[in-house]
């Protein structure tokens, strides 16, 4: 993602953390604007992998799974909202859309840009 793109997404402080666990290697973390087809469209980008958690910037769980399908969802009125989204894509009938997310270290790279031209203005 552009620095634009990322300051835009933070600005709006409605943020999902995304933590995608593979088969093999080591976790990805991902920074996506929270909003129902949001939610759905990453979990069946990362469909392949053998955890997902998603939490609020505050690291409270939204939800996890396993592979594509939900484990846990604390919020069950939250869950019957997301399920239309999702499961057209579980069963083929839609396909996951591209939408903008940054991952742990776009938004890191972004943020210390941010830090390093405040010190060289002297805030």
């Amino acid at each position: 993602m552009k620095d634009k793109e990322i300051a835009e997404m933070f600005e709006r402080h409605n943020l999902v953390r995304g933590y995608v666990y593979p088969y093999e290697g080591y976790r990805s973390e991902y920074w996506f604007e929270n909003s129902l087809s949001n939610i759905a469209n990453f979990i069946m980008q990362h469909r392949d992998a053998r955890e997902i958690t998603l939490t609020d910037t505050m690291d409270r769980l939204i939800l996890n799974t396993i592979g594509e399908f939900i484990d846990r969802c604390p919020d069950q009125a939250f869950l019957q909202q997301l399920l239309p989204h999702l499961i057209p894509m579980q069963l083929g009938e839609a396909e996951p859309q591209e939408f903008p997310c940054a991952t742990d270290e776009e938004a890191e790279a972004y943020f210390d840009k941010q830090d390093s031209m405040e010190m060289d203005l002297g805030m």
